[in-house]
């Protein structure tokens, strides 16, 4: 069984991967944010997704989905954090007092030291079901997926069941939506000591998905290794799926009516 069905998930891992140009018939975006477009067109009604530079309109999403960095960190650190009355007339929002994200521009930039720039090499980035990329050889480089806690809390310590190195194997940054979802587990790939990243801390992304969804996004390489381990780990016990059939009960319980006595 995959991993997907040992959480007794309803769709399926989204594989992300590059390739030369957009593949015919692929759902191509439109509009600001990508985040609809193409995470969310694969993973919830399971499309083939793709863009290429020219069909990205948000500057995060450029550095995001590895088409080279944001055009100003210095810019993007003083959006995201509180401005100082001084440096209000040079934003690109003149006035703007900023996201308040961070407490200064100097915090912003330390934080997004962590992301790491990719160049634009002039290619496209496609999104769709795992099993679809698998079966033609795609060449995944992130598996990416939204859950809920219970569903998040198995994949947290099916990511670390084989760690040998203190600390967890799962990271979570804030960062824009696609970063988190695929350039930043793409670095980790490239790492000695790889991680998988828990993400969708993005505010603005956030109205797109459930109150209870965060995304957990892996390089592929460490994905295979706990799809290997996933048949000998706690997937395959009862408590595993107690606590999985509790976690529905409660969200019935929750979903259900409720009348005033």
């Amino acid at each position: 069984m995959t991993i997907a069905e040992m959480l007794g998930m309803e769709t399926e891992p989204v594989a992300i991967y590059r390739t030369d140009r957009i593949p015919e018939g692929a759902h191509v975006p439109t509009g600001h944010c990508n985040i609809p477009p193409l995470f969310l067109g694969a993973f919830r009604k399971g499309h083939t997704c793709a863009a290429d530079r020219d069909h990205v309109f948000c500057h995060g999403g450029v550095s995001g989905l590895g088409f080279g960095p944001i055009p100003s960190r210095q810019r993007s650190a003083w959006s995201s954090s509180v401005v100082p009355e001084e440096v209000r007339e040079s934003m690109h929002h003149a006035r703007s007092s900023g996201q308040r994200e961070y407490a200064d521009c100097e915090a912003a930039l330390a934080q997004m030291s962590e992301i790491k720039d990719f160049p634009d090499l002039g290619d496209a980035i496609v999104f769709e079901p795992l099993s679809v990329a698998e079966s033609k050889g795609a060449p995944i480089e992130v598996v990416a997926l939204l859950a809920a806690p219970t569903r998040l809390s198995a994949l947290i310590i099916l990511a670390g069941y084989d760690r040998r190195r203190p600390g967890s194997a799962v990271k979570i940054l804030h960062a824009h939506a696609c970063q988190e979802i695929y350039v930043i587990p793409k670095g980790e790939g490239k790492s000695d000591d790889p991680h998988a990243v828990l993400g969708m801390t993005d505010l603005y992304a956030r109205k797109f998905i459930g109150p209870e969804e965060m995304s957990f996004a892996a390089p592929y390489e460490m994905w295979k290794r706990m799809e290997a381990n996933a048949g000998s780990s706690f997937l395959t016990m009862d408590r595993w799926k107690g606590a999985l059939s509790a976690a529905e009960r409660r969200r019935r319980a929750l979903s259900e009516p409720r009348t005033l006595n």
